[in-house]
């Protein structure tokens, strides 16, 4: 039995077949198990024992992109007869363009009784009331049929809304058509569009309005350092309005001057809320413009596994997406994000055990390693893309060993560089920040912080574990953990451990030169 599936292009192509009649209904029988129709055949006539030529007219459906399309099904059809081991050719592929016009839609209501002429002159009164029920008929409809029409004219309209249809009330002889609310009726000669090109032309709008948004978002943060930092962005807005301008005026046919301002309106509605995001926040606070270019990477990252997604059956997809999908099913486990926090602690001398970490940042910190892990997706999403645009249609060995590699390159890379490191780097700069007796910057739960600390009793009676305790000095907190206070000495460049019911913890913005408490 063939399987149905989605395909996005049609072509038919003109195949030369030299074999028997085996190889010839092996031929057929492939084409029938993708569902691609055989539209015609001629040669012959071949035997189980002798080769003859035969060309055959078939259609072949696939998805993917319109662009490349021809050449993809030629490799398509070439690899069918590469897998049956067969003397065959592919003489012409060109693509089948079906797209129905967009027709104006009309809804079918009964007028009402009082519609009809008066038998006498009517009063003004009367005429007022016949108007307004003639407006609340063609705008609101409160008497419609519920039938809706799709026509060229109202002539044509009307005739479909009186038509008897199998399985439905007789019409009534006072329906009649109306355009929704606000829409005249189109006018004779009136240029109509396609219904597959106008959604495209809608996707590719969007894609437009997010480009710009990103793109003034990073002019706007770029813009105190010159125009030499940031034309190439420029120039980039300029060509996406201008490719915006083309598709409006595609998709509006025959209004030109709308096309034109509604493009330009797109580009000024989402320069400026892309220059809104970025000049919003607070100086040294996150950008805005990095958060739009990272959901933008997300997004096309996840737009090309889709499209691999549909090139292929899911059977063949989860192998490749699983080791994608465990690090996010191991982040249901937040003690896995404790390696951030662990190579964070090394650079004080510390472990795991000496700060407690509250679970919510666990969680978080593991979400971030996962992503950081997870950076050879985008490998995976280029196949995507190739695929989609029929430039890796034959499963051919350098190309996965390049694609292996890739993904290879980019799993250490997010795995290390932008995972693991990044936490010994994060310690190693929160030492340096403490050793100049600046504040550290927070890390995933763990929040340094200067503090004077003051015994509660003699210091004699204090225990301190890794070095000697003296309420003078100033001391870096860097966490605690089952009673337990961490202080990191910037004298002695050593971590003490202190009971905290012995100590009174005073925090301070800066340290001082000295805690001790004036007489």
């Amino acid at each position: 039995m063939p399987t149905r599936r989605r395909f996005d292009q049609r072509a038919t192509a003109v195949v030369e077949l030299l074999g028997t009649t085996t190889e010839c209904d092996d031929f057929e029988q492939a084409l029938a198990e993708r569902g691609w129709p055989v539209l015609q055949k001629e040669g012959g006539p071949a035997t189980a024992m002798t080769a003859r030529t035969t060309r055959y007219l078939l259609e072949c459906r696939f998805p993917g992109s319109r662009a490349n399309a021809r050449r993809g099904a030629r490799e398509r059809i070439e690899v069918v007869g590469d897998e049956l081991q067969l003397d065959l050719n592919v003489e012409v592929t060109d693509l089948v363009v079906r797209d129905p016009e967009e027709r104006p839609a009309w809804f079918a209501y009964e007028r009402p009784a009082a519609d009809d002429p008066p038998a006498g002159p009517p009063t003004r009164r009367a005429r007022w009331r016949r108007q307004v029920r003639r407006w609340c008929a063609e705008r609101l409809a409160p008497y419609r049929t519920g039938r809706h029409i799709s026509a060229l004219n109202r002539t044509r309209a009307q005739e479909l809304a009186t038509r008897t249809l199998p399985g439905t009330a007789t019409p009534s002889p006072r329906v009649t058509v109306r355009r929704p609310i606000g829409t005249p009726d189109p006018e004779p000669g009136a240029v109509t569009g396609r219904r597959r090109r106008a959604d495209r032309e809608i996707f590719r709008l969007c894609h437009a309005a997010a480009a710009l948004m990103v793109t003034s978002s990073l002019i706007a943060r770029l813009w105190p350092q010159g125009f030499a930092a940031w034309w190439v962005l420029g120039l980039v807005a300029v060509t996406t309005l201008g490719l915006a301008a083309h598709w409006l005026t595609r998709f509006m046919p025959g209004n030109p001057g709308a096309a034109l301002g509604a493009a330009l309106v797109l580009g000024v509605g989402t320069a400026g809320m892309g220059a809104a995001i970025e000049l919003s926040g607070e100086p040294g606070g996150p950008s805005g413009a990095l958060g739009l270019l990272t959901v933008a990477a997300g997004y096309a990252v996840f737009t090309g596994i889709r499209l691999l997604v549909r090139q292929w059956s899911w059977r063949v997809v989860a192998p490749w997406l699983l080791p994608a999908v465990l690090p996010l099913a191991l982040g249901l486990f937040p003690s896995l994000g404790l390696g951030l926090h662990a190579l964070y602690l090394d650079a004080f001398g510390l472990n795991l055990e000496d700060v407690e970490i509250p679970r919510l940042w666990q969680l978080i910190a593991t979400v971030r390693l996962g992503l950081a892990v997870n950076l050879w997706l985008i490998a995976l999403a280029g196949l995507g893309y190739l695929q989609h645009f029929h430039w890796c249609v034959r499963e051919r060995w350098p190309a996965y060993t390049l694609l292996g590699f890739f993904a290879l390159t980019l799993l250490w890379t997010g795995g290390w560089n932008l995972g693991l490191e990044t936490a010994a780097r994060a310690g190693a700069g929160a030492m340096k920040a403490a050793a100049s007796g600046k504040a550290p910057d927070a890390y995933f739960g763990i929040t340094p912080e200067w503090v004077c600390v003051r015994p509660i009793g003699p210091v004699d009676g204090i225990h301190a574990d890794g070095g000697e305790f003296r309420p003078a000095r100033p001391y870096l907190r860097i966490g605690d953990a089952s009673g337990t206070v961490v202080l990191w000495d910037p004298a002695e460049k050593g971590a003490l451990k202190l009971p905290m019911d012995k100590l009174r913890i005073v925090p301070v913005e800066k340290p001082p030169k000295s805690c001790a408490p004036s007489p």
